[in-house]
């Protein structure tokens, strides 16, 4: 199995690359991609914050990756939630995992960012 990277990703959702376009969806059709957490979290950051995508475009955009076939995720309920949470929150992705692994999870989560201390009820 193969762990796919962000470049790929960014690749596959902004098209701007018809060669690696091409390339990348001839190999999700051959073999079975793993997703990681940290992949889709620089994923949403470069879409955020280098092409200002807005946010809810940017879950989408996610959501679409993550149901394309061979593509695995660690967590993907808790991957969801977290993409759920940064389309309706003002926080960072990273945060909106904190949040979803307590709230899928049941982790418990310390943390000095106050809008994460409110979404988790902590103030």
């Amino acid at each position: 199995m193969l762990i796919i990277d962000a470049n790929v990703v960014l690749r596959l959702i902004l098209n701007d690359n018809e060669k690696m376009v091409k390339e990348a969806r001839t190999q999700l059709l051959s073999d079975t991609f793993f997703l990681k957490r940290e992949v889709i979290a620089e994923v949403v950051y470069v879409l955020s914050g280098v092409y200002k995508t807005k946010r809810d475009d940017v879950g989408k955009a996610i959501l679409e990756v993550l149901e394309a076939e061979g593509v695995l995720v660690e967590s993907e309920d808790t991957v969801r939630y977290a993409i759920d949470t940064f389309q309706t929150q003002a926080l960072d992705f990273v945060d909106c995992l904190l949040y979803a692994y307590h709230s899928v999870e049941g982790e418990k989560i310390f943390t000095f960012d106050q809008k994460l201390q409110k979404l988790l009820g902590q103030t």
